[in-house]
């Protein structure tokens, strides 16, 4: 079983979304789980980053899945900031 694992460095902040076969997805920050949710649906996990002194940002990350595979992507408050396809067969 292969995990799919979309990472990024934004504003300071290591974020890293992984999605496994067994339909379990997790959100790192900066190393540490902040969310985690199991599903063959579309999943959407959120938690908020600290960024600057006293400015806060929402994270989310989604996994949207379909028949020819699996799209994982990152959001800070609202903008993309990464975005990668995996074809079926890499996460089975």
């Amino acid at each position: 079983m292969t995990n799919a694992i979309l990472q990024v460095e934004h504003r300071g902040a290591h974020i890293a979304l992984h999605y496994e076969a067994s339909g379990d997805a997790k959100l790192y920050i900066n190393g540490l789980l902040r969310a985690q949710a199991n599903g063959r649906d579309d999943l959407i996990l959120e938690s908020v980053v600290q960024t600057d002194y006293e400015w806060h940002e929402q994270v989310a990350g989604h996994c949207v899945l379909a028949s020819t595979g699996i799209n994982l992507a990152l959001y800070m408050s609202t903008l993309l900031i990464a975005s990668k396809d995996f074809p079926r067969g890499a996460v089975e």
